[in-house]
């Protein structure tokens, strides 16, 4: 299928159901949240056919979401750059709804190209919205759900409580009394004047970038962890650090095969400081609260055993968590500060986030539970684990140039494991 046939039915800015009152209509940014990509975080949710009153459910969920903003309200407002903060002006969410003409079973059957994807996003964003959702329909009374949420707000645990009240509302009708604020985080880690560089995902859009998802079920999971050996820091390491170091130690393989020699290695993953730090009023602050974890491997350290990899990543997670948990305010912030981009010529860095353990299988707004929820194509190097529905899976979605995708997937150890899905 070269295209999607999708024709919109319905767009709008959809504003809270209630306005903002006056002393709430201006937000500060974090430190976290001035430090974060200016990119939208996507994600789509797959549900099966709706036999009947599709037009009600499509109804209904515009209304659960004006609902939800009334609570997450600085994401109908706008960035203002110049002074690093929110106008929460009720301006709204971008809100499309579409008639896809494909059979939803049959799309998926075909392997669809992770690109493809990206049309069940909301694409026009000139109005630059912090939320954008479109609700696309397709021939067989499949749904697909694409959500956009701008990166300077919110991170995966934040869009996550964000879909998990949307759901409520959309199934209650109600919303929760007592919810977590945006504004805890800047009045304890407020913006700041910074120097750089600092450690940030790549934002440049690159045409020869591709995207594959390649699955990893429980049962290659359990024979990667037998490959650790006895000699290991960490004997019994986790599903997502078994899986970040196999791919670490292939994509470092594949580096050395192309410059004719090991480089020094960096392999990036976000830190969720919720529930980390000993701060519990922060357990579950939105907005972006998180440290960049940074794996090193020199040119000569040994790079030959997936336990090389797995000592590193584990090493980093758990000394990033240790020192966390006895951290102060200004020693986390400090620790944020001083995470900074390697600079040198003959090196390489790796960007991996982890969705795993967000509860994006339960998102039923009244329809059922997703069959599927997946991530799309970036035009980066990224890599994203995301849960499998069953939830001892990991599917990783991991864009790299073409050269290096066609590397990527012939090597052994991903033939054996994890053949591409598409």
């Amino acid at each position: 299928m070269a295209k999607l046939e999708i024709q919109i039915q319905t767009r709008k800015m959809l504003k809270p159901s209630t306005p903002t009152p006056n002393h709430l209509r201006s937000l500060n940014l974090s430190l976290f949240d001035q430090m974060a990509p200016p990119l939208y975080v996507p994600i789509l949710f797959h549900y099966l056919p709706i036999s009947e009153g599709i037009t009600e459910k499509c109804d209904k969920l515009q209304k659960s979401l004006a609902e939800t903003l009334t609570k997450f309200y600085p994401l109908a407002g706008r960035f203002r750059k110049d002074d690093l903060s929110i106008h929460c002006n009720d301006e709204g969410a971008e809100y499309v709804e579409t008639k896809v003409n494909a059979d939803l079973a049959e799309f998926l059957n075909q392997g669809p190209k992770s690109e493809l994807l990206n049309d069940l996003l909301p694409t026009d964003m000139t109005s630059s919205p912090l939320l954008g959702v479109q609700v696309n329909i397709f021939n067989c009374g499949g749904l697909v759900m694409g959500i956009n949420i701008s990166h300077i707000l919110a991170d995966g645990f934040t869009l996550g409580t964000f879909v998990e009240e949307w759901t409520r509302v959309s199934q209650t009708g109600t919303t929760k009394d007592c919810l977590p604020s945006f504004g805890r985080l800047p009045s304890i880690f407020p913006s700041r004047v910074l120097s750089g560089p600092y450690i940030s995902p790549p934002t440049n859009r690159d045409p020869k970038i591709v995207t594959h998802r390649f699955v990893f079920d429980a049962s290659a999971i359990a024979k990667l962890k037998e490959r650790i050996n006895s000699s290991a820091t960490f004997t019994r390491p986790t599903r997502v650090v078994v899986v970040m170091s196999l791919i670490w130690k292939v994509l470092a393989g594949i580096s050395s095969a192309k410059h004719g020699k090991s480089r020094d290695s960096y392999f990036l993953f976000p830190i969720n400081l919720r529930g980390k730090s000993n701060l519990p009023s922060l357990e579950h602050a939105l907005g972006n609260f998180c440290v960049v974890g940074v794996a090193a491997l020199e040119a000569n350290q040994s790079r030959k055993e997936l336990t090389d990899f797995v000592n590193m990543v584990g090493s980093t997670a758990r000394d990033t968590s240790v020192e966390i948990g006895k951290a102060s305010i200004d020693d986390i912030a400090s620790m944020f500060l001083t995470c900074k981009t390697p600079q040198k010529d003959d090196m390489d860095m790796y960007f991996c986030t982890s969705w795993c353990k967000f509860p994006w299988y339960e998102a039923d707004f009244g329809w059922g539970k997703p069959f599927w929820v997946s991530d799309v194509s970036k035009p980066a190097e990224l890599i994203t684990l995301i849960d499998t529905k069953s939830g001892d899976g990991i599917e990783a979605w991991i864009g790299l140039k073409e050269n290096d995708m066609a590397e990527f997937e012939r090597n052994p150890d991903i033939l054996a494991f994890c053949p591409p899905q598409n």
